[in-house]
């Protein structure tokens, strides 16, 4: 019935991205001549047309090189970015936007300048000065905090640092852009008054300077745009396009000004936290209110850019189109009503079961599932991580209850502190019509068991103090990953390529069943790593390790049908690669066809 998440749908126009780390992921956007834009793959570079579809991938070299850049630059039909080489240094990579035969990315046998402290990093201005590119930093060796400005020729090959074109007293550099009509440089970072080498005073702001270092007009500095909260600020992370100067902030917080820049209107996002952190706007056509003008804006996560339409006349930005993947995906639900949410990298996204491939989430929510979840109502209730996946290093994840409401923060409420389990991976509730009380069971792949505990039902509270390790008896748990609590008392498990069905016995359970082959060939089998999700008798199956999912009727072992072909990998619109979570209701499925880096649709068919 179709995607959700990947803009490229299917074949070869999926979009993809290599491993993503919060740390070394950042992506800019770059427009070229033919109208396509180029953004990150990660450790590749991917050419995307307007409509989402992948167009082209370029690989980094050398191999284990990885883009980290906030911004591209386009000059002279290069695409200039900056990225980590295999031992951790700083480069800028170049990458020619046209030609023939083999087209990769390297680095540019040239040095970049010393920073003062290297947790600061470089900024890379999208237009250049004079046929150089612009880069930013701190300067090392000053006596009092120094920003440089550095013009760098991207065709030498000098093995000494550059020294800065001119400086300007302040720290932390956080944005740059060029205004090549007018000859001026914009840039962004902390700017203050300077006593024995230290900052005080210091404000976020954004300042225009003119190429030979001179004042800009009326010699401003102007402070960025506030923010209704701690911990989002402005700092200055600064775009030039349409027309305008941009600033963004973490959470989703996006501000436009004028080219003195004065708000026009200032603040116009907040909270959007499928946008994350916003790296780079570029103006992709220009117009008035009869025809908005239409942006690609960049995030600093490169699963995804968006198409944006600026309407001047309401002072309103409106997302028209989310292109890229999904690659990850920690947690799936689908309510009875037809939400349909994800958990991601970074973010917990709502779509709309009908919504196309590329639309933009409903919705995008600061905490983000790492389990399958209860729907109680328009209430989705799982255990998440809090505010990004690699959160879980340092602490479990804490039961949370998402909602596709839009408030305020579209902030997800907590309701239990961490729990006692270190890696959750299956979640199920048992409900009983009429009672307040339910129970929740989690499956741990940490202990290899599963734990339960009761829950209040009205504000879906789980009793955090009390979580025990269910006795399974005789049946020891090899790695289960989903629990489903039937609602007689049994429950489903998935346990290393077998579903167990367990019976109450005493305090505890017992094996009444188990089903893991419906015959004597050699397709008839699930592989080792399975996942499911019920709705009454029916029963999915995703196996991941012979991509395909297998429909059951669980009450007689009947296998009912199956999609994706067994053993045979594919991206197109029949096939699977390493499908892992399910979403059931009704005969409406959702599968996270996790190797294609997609949500497929599915619908059953009796």
């Amino acid at each position: 019935m179709g995607v959700l998440g990947n803009s490229g749908e299917g074949g070869t126009c999926l979009v993809r991205v290599g491993e993503l780390s919060f740390d070394r992921s950042a992506t800019g956007v770059a427009l070229d001549r033919d109208w396509t834009l180029w953004v990150s793959g990660g450790d590749t570079i991917n050419r995307v047309g307007l409509d989402g579809r992948l167009i082209e991938r370029f690989p980094l070299e050398p191999a284990g090189s990885s883009v980290d850049s906030k911004t591209f630059a386009a000059v002279d039909d290069t695409l200039y970015f900056l990225g980590h080489v295999p031992d951790g240094a700083h480069a800028i990579f170049g990458l020619a936007m046209s030609g023939k035969g083999e087209r990769v990315a390297r680095p540019l046998p040239l040095k970049l300048p010393e920073r003062r402290q290297d947790w600061v990093g470089y900024c890379l201005a999208p237009q250049p000065v004079r046929g150089r590119l612009v880069v930013v930093a701190e300067v090392k060796r000053a006596a009092e905090p120094l920003i440089g400005v550095y013009l760098v020729d991207p065709h030498s090959a000098s093995a000494e640092p550059p020294r800065p074109e001119f400086t300007r007293p302040g720290a932390y550099p956080q944005g740059v852009a060029v205004d090549e009509a007018r000859g001026l440089i914009y840039l962004g970072g902390s700017f203050g008054r300077y006593v024995a080498g230290e900052t005080h005073d210091s404000t976020w702001s954004i300042t225009a300077i003119r190429a030979d270092g001179s004042p800009g007009p009326g010699d401003f500095t102007v402070a960025c745009p506030k923010t209704p909260a701690i911990p989002t600020e402005f700092r200055g992370v600064i775009s030039l396009a349409a027309g305008a100067l941009w600033d963004t902030a973490w959470y989703g917080f996006l501000a436009r000004l004028d080219l003195q820049g004065r708000g026009a209107p200032g603040r116009i996002v907040q909270w959007h936290h499928d946008l994350g952190y916003s790296t780079q706007l570029v103006g992709i056509s220009e117009g008035g209110s009869e025809r908005p003008d239409l942006l690609g804006i960049a995030c600093a996560m490169p699963d995804s850019f968006y198409l944006a339409h600026w309407r001047d006349d309401a002072q309103q930005l409106d997302l028209v189109r989310r292109i890229g993947c999904l690659p990850v995906i920690s947690s799936l639900g689908l309510s009875d009503d037809g939400w349909v949410t994800v958990g991601t990298m970074r973010a917990q996204l709502w779509w709309r079961w009908e919504a196309a491939a590329d639309a933009p989430p409903e919705k995008a929510e600061l905490h983000i599932g790492v389990t399958p979840g209860h729907f109680e109502q328009d209430r989705f209730f799982t255990l998440a991580a809090q505010y990004r996946l690699d959160d879980l290093t340092k602490r479990s994840p804490v039961a949370c209850v998402f909602s596709p409401r839009v408030g305020d923060r579209n902030e997800a409420t907590r309701t239990s502190d961490p729990v006692p389990m270190a890696r959750p991976v299956g979640l199920s509730v048992r409900a009983t019509p009429g009672q307040p009380n339910g129970t929740v069971f989690a499956t741990d792949l940490e202990t290899k068991q599963i734990w339960r505990t009761s829950i209040r039902l009205p504000d879906l509270r789980p009793d955090n103090a009390n979580w025990r390790a269910v006795n399974t008896g005789e049946a020891a748990l090899q790695s289960p990953t989903d629990v489903i609590a039937l609602t007689d008392g049994r429950l489903l498990v998935a346990d290393e390529g077998r579903v167990r069905l367990l019976e109450p016995q005493g305090e505890g359970y017992r094996q009444a069943s188990c089903f893991e082959r419906w015959g004597d060939g050699a397709a008839e089998h699930f592989g080792k790593r399975i996942r499911v999700a019920a709705d009454g008798p029916w029963l999915l199956v995703s196996d991941t390790d012979r991509h395909r999912v297998v429909w059951l009727d669980w009450t007689t072992w009947k296998v009912l049908g199956q999609f994706g072909e067994t053993d045979a990998l594919g991206d197109d619109a029949q096939h699977l690669n390493g499908p892992t979570l399910l979403a059931l209701r009704g005969t409406r499925a959702a599968v996270a066809d996790a190797g294609n880096q997609r949500v497929l649709k599915l619908s059953l068919e009796p």
